[in-house]
């Protein structure tokens, strides 16, 4: 959907080489807005508004592009963006939006309260892949501050097919620690079990169970990714500790339960587990059916 006659935006956006950058500056433009990239690495893109700087230590130009631009968008690594903050805050113009698309968020919210913005700032978190179509999946949203600037942009979301899900900074990064960093540290462990037991890749697709080949399919997504980011959302959510530490008690239980209780305690187990899906409980048990009803798992193992 492009933007109606006049309501087109100047755009700078700080990391448009990286991955998340190249998605937005694509997206973006393609709905009609212009987008000047500022990259501190040299890119192969063909560019004409392409502009190699640092924003931490910005040229003449860079400082040029981010106060002329109607948003700023931060799609750098945080400690970059941390840094950063003074520069851009001092430079954004009058009712510029500042936008930021780190995987944690309370830090920079916390920054930004002790810094001289004046300007609408909103974080955004695309939980998907940038190679992945925006449409129908998840943006979460957290609003630093709102001077009447930030619908414009999150409803620009929402025409790309996106579903906005707006949190404040310590919900999206309490979240985000059971969506992204106990989930990826449940498939790493389930990985290196598999490799404590010596068991063959090969033979377990040839008799895995529907469950178990989509656990090895998200284990080769997992384990096949850059290693720096799965890190990053390790070490640089606050509370990703505490989602671990309830990994390793929720797996002693299970060896308690079955090495020391009842059928009876199983069965409580079985039912705690499921406890937080509430609602959810059976639409997730129908999409769950659906997958392994898929002709991929119907067709059998993968084959090289």
């Amino acid at each position: 959907m492009n933007v109606p006659a006049g309501s087109a935006k100047t755009v700078a956006l700080i990391g448009g080489g990286g991955d998340v950058g190249r998605m937005l500056a694509t997206r973006l433009r393609d709905t009609g807005h212009t987008v000047r990239t500022i990259d501190i690495r040299s890119t192969e893109l063909s560019d004409a508004d392409q502009v190699n700087g640092d924003v931490t230590d910005p040229s003449s130009e860079v400082r040029s592009v981010v106060a002329e631009a109607d948003a700023v968008i931060l799609a750098i690594p945080e400690g970059a963006a941390l840094e950063a903050i003074p520069t851009v805050v001092d430079l954004l113009a009058e009712g510029a939006l500042l936008v930021d698309t780190l995987s944690v968020k309370s830090r920079f919210d916390a920054a930004l309260r002790a810094s001289a913005l004046r300007n609408s700032a909103v974080g955004i978190n695309p939980m998907f892949a940038p190679s992945l179509d925006p449409a129908g999946r998840p943006v979460a949203a957290v609003t630093y501050r709102d001077r009447g600037d930030v619908d414009w942009f999150l409803t620009l979301l929402s025409d790309w097919g996106s579903s906005v899900v707006r949190l404040d900074a310590e919900r999206h990064d309490r979240l985000t620690a059971a969506t992204q960093a106990l989930t990826h540290a449940g498939v790493l462990a389930f990985g290196l079990a598999l490799a404590e037991l010596g068991v063959d890749g090969t033979e377990l697709t040839e008799v895995g169970t529907p469950p178990h080949l989509l656990s090895l399919a998200l284990l080769a997504r997992v384990g096949g990714g850059v290693p720096e980011v799965y890190r990053d959302i390790q070490v640089g959510n606050p509370f990703a500790g505490e989602a671990r530490r309830a990994l390793v008690s929720a797996l002693t239980a299970v060896i308690d339960t079955v090495e020391y209780g009842s059928e009876d305690d199983f069965a409580s187990l079985m039912s705690q587990s499921t406890s937080t899906l509430g609602a959810q409980g059976a639409p997730l048990a129908r999409l769950c059916a659906d997958l392994f009803d898929a002709q991929l798992l119907r067709r059998g193992a993968p084959r090289s």
